[in-house]
Parts: C-alpha cells; sequence; structure tokens
C-alpha cells in the first residue's frame, strides 16, 4: 500500500514588528496604528474561543442531562384504538377462522326502508247476518252499542238492514228478515266482533262491553212468567235492568197453555252484571215468578191472599171468567187463581192497598152469597 503524500504546509509569513521601548513611567503610553490592530485581533479571537467554549459546555449539558434522565414510556392506546387480536376459532374447521371487520364500508348500494313498528297489519273483511229485529240492539243509543264494540275490538262495523215496511219473501225460512252487519279489520278483531254481535243477538249484551266484575247467572221459570217479566210493552224488565244495572235474557220458547204439565220445559232466564247486582236481580225475578210484583219493578204494590176453597173457584172466575174482568177492571187489581205450579194454593191478590182490601171483601161476599144460595137450596123449609 502506498502511503499518501502528504501535501507541504506552506508557512504564512508574519511581519513581527519591531518591538518598541516601553514608555517611561511618567509619560503616557501612545498607541499606534499597529498597536490598535492587534488589539482587535487579539478580542476578536478571545471572542470567537469563548463562543466555542460556551457551545461545547450546552453541548455536553445536554449529553448529560439526556443520560441522566429516563426515555418517559409512551401513552399505551385506549381499549377502544386496539388493534383486534386474532383468536383461534372453537369450532372445529381445520385451523381456518374468519375474521370479521367491523370497519363500515362505504358503498353506493341503496338502503332498503325500515319497517316501522306500529304498521298496520293486514286487514280483512267479513259479514255476520242476524235477525233484522236485533238491528236496534246491535246499534243502540245514538250508536254507542256500536261504537263500543268497535273501540273494544278494533273493528269497523257497518250494518245494512231492510226497510221496516219491507215484505217478507214467501220462500225465507221461518218468515225472519235478516240484516247484514260488515266487518273489516284483522282476524283476530273480526272474531270479537263476531262473537259480541252474536251474544247481543241472542242474550241482549256482549262480555267484551261489560266490566272485570262482570258474570253471567241464571234462574230457571215457567214460560208461562215470561210475560210476566217482560211485562206490558217491556216496561217491568226495563225498570229490573235500569234499578239492578244488570242485563235480563229472555230465551225464546214454543210454550202454549194447553200443553200437558208433565211436558212442560222449563226456561232459564239469563242475569249478566256484577255479583251484588245479579244476587238483588235474582231475588226480583223470584218474587216476580212467586207473587207477581216487586217495589223495584211495581212500587207502592201490595199482594194478599185469600182462602178459597175449590168449590167456590167458580165464583171468583164466573161464567168465562166474567167475574174475574169484572174485579180486575172495577178495583184495579189482578187476581191470580192457584195451579200446580203455584208457590200457594190461596187466591192472590195484587194491587194498591186500599183497593186489594175492597177487592177481597167483594170475593168473600161473592163465596157468602153462593154459600147462602146453596144453603137455601137444599132447605127443607124452602119447601
Amino acid at each position: 500500500t502506498e502511503e499518501p503524500s502528504k501535501s507541504p504546509t506552506k508557512k504564512k509569513k508574519t511581519k513581527k514588528a519591531k518591538s518598541a521601548a516601553p514608555p517611561a513611567e511618567d509619560e503616557p503610553a501612545v498607541e499606534t496604528k499597529s498597536n490598535k490592530k492587534k488589539k482587535k485581533k487579539s478580542k476578536n479571537s478571545n471572542n470567537k474561543n469563548n463562543g466555542n467554549n460556551n457551545n461545547n459546555n450546552n453541548s455536553k449539558e445536554n449529553d448529560a442531562n439526556n443520560t441522566s434522565q429516563p426515555e418517559p414510556e409512551k401513552p399505551t392506546p385506549p381499549p377502544q384504538q386496539q388493534q383486534q387480536q386474532w383468536q383461534p376459532p372453537q369450532d372445529d374447521d381445520d385451523g381456518w377462522g374468519v375474521v370479521v371487520d367491523k370497519r363500515k364500508k362505504k358503498g353506493n348500494k341503496p338502503k332498503a326502508a325500515p319497517i316501522s313498528a306500529g304498521a298496520p297489519a293486514p286487514t280483512a273483511a267479513d259479514t255476520v247476518m242476524i235477525d233484522a229485529k236485533k238491528v236496534g240492539i246491535i246499534i243502540g243509543p245514538k250508536g254507542a252499542t256500536m261504537k263500543a264494540i268497535e273501540e273494544a275490538t278494533g273493528c269497523k262495523l257497518d250494518v245494512n238492514a231492510p226497510a221496516r215496511d219491507a215484505p217478507v219473501p214467501a220462500n225465507l225460512p221461518n218468515k225472519t228478515l235478516k240484516a247484514s252487519v260488515k266487518l273489516s279489520g284483522t282476524t283476530e278483531a273480526i272474531q270479537k266482533a263476531r262473537t259480541a254481535i252474536q251474544e247481543l243477538e241472542r242474550k241482549g249484551y256482549a262480555s267484551i262491553l261489560q266490566s272485570d266484575n262482570f258474570g253471567e247467572f241464571s234462574i230457571s221459570v215457567h214460560p208461562r212468567c215470561l210475560s210476566e217479566i217482560v211485562g206490558p210493552g217491556g216496561k217491568v224488565i226495563q225498570a229490573l235492568q235500569t234499578n239492578c244495572d244488570v242485563k235480563i235474557s229472555i230465551p225464546p220458547t214454543d210454550w202454549k197453555p194447553n200443553t200437558p204439565p208433565g211436558m212442560v220445559q222449563m226456561c232459564k232466564v239469563g242475569i249478566a252484571g256484577s255479583k251484588e247486582n245479579s244476587r238483588t236481580a235474582k231475588g226480583v225475578l223470584q218474587s216476580l215468578v212467586e207473587f207477581h210484583h216487586h217495589e223495584l219493578t211495581h212500587p207502592g204494590m201490595i199482594h194478599e191472599t185469600v182462602y178459597v176453597p175449590n168449590e167456590f173457584f167458580h165464583c171468583v172466575i164466573g161464567s168465562k171468567g166474567s167475574e174475574m174482568k169484572h174485579i180486575r177492571g172495577n178495583y184495579k187489581v189482578d187476581v191470580y187463581m192457584p195451579n200446580h205450579d203455584s208457590k200457594t194454593q190461596d187466591v192472590l191478590v195484587v194491587g194498591k192497598k186500599s183497593n186489594v182490601d175492597r177487592a177481597i171483601t167483594h170475593i168473600t161476599n161473592l163465596m157468602d152469597r153462593d154459600s147462602e144460595v146453596k144453603e137455601k137450596k137444599y132447605d127443607d123449609s124452602f119447601y
């Protein structure tokens, strides 16, 4: 290896100033131009040396500080920013796993419209046929019953009834006109509305329109007593339902007055309402069946019994019921003769107290008069 040749350094020749003689102690020193230049050069060199020394000292202090102070630890990212670590799959799929990227992908695919929770259910339609005479019960006063059914079931009702004076077709079974009720709504709502309409037609009330304390009860009565429960123009049953706050249902019957006693089938009168009100209504019905009146349905009325032997029945009834009509018309009372279905075997007189007393006096006179006639007929002195 060849050594690199050293370039000869040129030595600058500096002119040495001639040393001047030192000034005397008493005389002041006189500065020359050469001395001024030397002072300036020496000051500049001193300033440069001081700056270099300061820089070196600062660099050393920084190095010492860097070596003495430990590096601050980097803050750990929050758990949300940490990268998702891969976990081995639990299922036996030959070591392969699927990593789901939870980041949202930007795409231009149209989003499907969300289905609202309150979207209406599909509707259906149905029709219920009822007796035209029961349309008023379905509609109710000013449409109140029909509105109540719509609110309770969520089904819409549309009643189509024939005219009142519409002729009845000859081929119509039972010669009964029919009215149609159109139902529209969900399948469940239609079923509830159908049940309510059928109950109103058959019983006169609907269970869905009643309160939670609602109950159904019944009482067995003779078919003859149904007219007593209904009353003239329905006044008795209306007063019973209003005062007791219940619903009374009268069943249909084919009973006739000449039906043999052993062939009579008892009827069940329905009572619907709260337990307390139904118990009160049942007591009223029993009073109507036994005594043909009650204070709630016949205010101010009383009843009295008169013992009349069987041989004097003709006195009270008269020829073709003439005497019975006379008593009812003149004394404003009702007279009931006993029969095998009666609770008592005495003659029952119902009416105002003063009228009942007068009627009983008249019945007693009729029996006395008939007894006198019989005594004269069989008295020997008469001949």
